[in-house]
C-alpha cells in the first residue's frame, strides 16, 4: 500500500511505502526554531537568565539631562567598534582610546550621564542589529548593569509623530544652553548651528576646531585649549568618540560638557521634513564627505568670528 497525506493539525506530510511510515516537514528544522524562540524568551525562567542594561527611554534620557545640569558623554556604533579594536570611517583604532572608551562605561562621576544607543533588547534597525551581534559579548564585560544609562539617542533624533512634536523636542535642547556662554568644540566642517536657529538662544558662541578625522591623536592639546576657558562656559562637543572622553574629563575638571554631535544634522533633517540624512550645503554630513576631506570654505562671517582656535 502506497499513500502520500497531509495532516492539517500539524501541516506535516505522511508517507506510507512499502510497509513504512515516513513523516516530513514542511517546514525546515530551523525555521521552526526560530518561530519557537518568542514563545521560549517570553517563558519567565528564560527572562531570568538574559541581562539587558538599564537605559532611560528618550524623552526621560532629555528630562533628565535638562534637570540634573550634569554633563553627558555618548556611546553608539563608532564607539562599540573602536572597544573591539576596529577603525570607524573617520577615526583610527587605538589601544588608550578603547581602553578610556571601556572605562568611561562603569564612570561613577556623579556629574556625568552616560549615555549608550538603546540596541541591547529589541532592535528593528538591520545594521544596528549586526553591530549588537558582533559586541554584544565584549560590551557586557563593561556595562554597569546596576547603573542607569541614558539613550544616546537623544542628540540623534529627527523622527516625530507629528511636526508640534519635534519643535517641542528641539525646544526642550535649545533650553540647555539659553542665555549661556557657548564654547563649541566640533570636527572642523561640522559647523553646528550654521544656517540654522540651533543656537538662536546663546548669549554667545566661541568655536575650537578640530581635525577632521582621527581627532583622538590631537587629544591632549584639545583638552588643553578647552581648559584655558573660564568654568562658566557650558561645553557642546561634536568630536566622535573623542568627545565621549573628553565630556568626562572636562566634567571632572569642573565645567559641564554636553556630547552632543549629530544634533545639527538631525535638527537639518528635521527641518527638512526627511526620514534621513540629506547633504547640507557647506557642512560635513556623511562619513564619506568627513573621510576625503571635501570641505569648502565658510563664508559665514558670524561663524568666523567665533573661531578662537583651529587644532590641525
Amino acid at each position: 500500500m502506497f499513500y502520500i497525506k497531509k495532516t492539517t493539525s500539524t501541516g506535516r506530510y505522511e508517507i506510507k511505502m512499502f510497509g513504512l511510515k515516513i513523516k516530513l516537514n514542511t517546514k525546515s528544522n530551523s525555521e521552526q526554531k526560530i518561530n519557537n524562540l518568542l514563545y521560549e524568551l517570553a517563558d519567565p525562567r528564560m527572562l531570568q537568565n538574559i541581562k539587558l542594561p538599564k537605559i532611560l527611554d528618550l524623552d526621560k534620557s532629555l528630562d533628565e539631562l535638562i534637570a540634573s545640569g550634569k554633563s553627558i558623554a555618548r556611546y553608539g556604533d563608532g564607539e562599540f567598534k573602536l572597544i573591539m579594536g576596529e577603525n570607524i570611517g573617520f577615526q583610527k583604532s587605538h589601544p588608550e582610546l578603547a581602553r578610556r572608551l571601556k572605562e568611561i562605561l562603569k564612570n561613577d562621576n556623579d556629574n556625568v550621564l552616560v549615555g549608550i544607543v538603546d540596541i541591547f533588547g529589541y532592535c528593528p534597525n538591520t545594521y544596528m542589529k549586526k553591530v549588537i551581534m558582533l559586541c554584544r559579548e565584549t560590551l557586557y564585560k563593561y556595562i554597569d548593569f546596576n547603573k542607569t544609562y541614558v539613550d544616546a539617542s537623544l542628540a540623534r533624533r529627527f523622527i516625530f509623530s507629528t511636526e508640534e512634536q519635534g519643535v517641542e523636542y528641539y525646544n526642550k535642547i535649545k533650553s540647555l544652553w539659553n542665555n549661556k556662554d557657548v564654547v563649541i568644540v566640533e570636527g572642523a566642517g561640522s559647523r553646528l548651528g550654521v544656517g540654522n536657529d540651533l543656537f538662536e538662544g546663546a548669549k554667545s558662541i566661541q568655536r575650537i576646531l578640530c581635525p577632521i578625522k582621527n581627532a583622538f591623536s590631537k587629544y591632549d592639546a584639545i583638552l588643553s585649549e578647552c581648559l584655558k576657558q573660564p568654568k562658566d562656559k557650558l561645553f557642546i562637543l561634536a568630536l566622535g568618540p573623542t568627545a565621549t572622553l573628553l565630556a568626562v574629563d572636562l566634567a571632572e575638571k569642573g565645567y559641564r560638557a554636553l556630547d552632543i554631535g549629530h544634533l545639527d544634522t538631525c535638527y537639518e533633517t528635521f527641518l527638512r521634513k526627511s526620514d534621513k540624512f540629506v547633504h547640507v550645503e557647506g557642512k560635513i554630513v556623511f562619513n564619506n564627505e568627513r573621510y576625503n576631506c571635501l570641505l569648502k570654505p565658510c563664508k559665514d562671517e558670524d561663524y568666523n568670528k567665533q573661531i578662537i582656535t583651529q587644532i590641525k
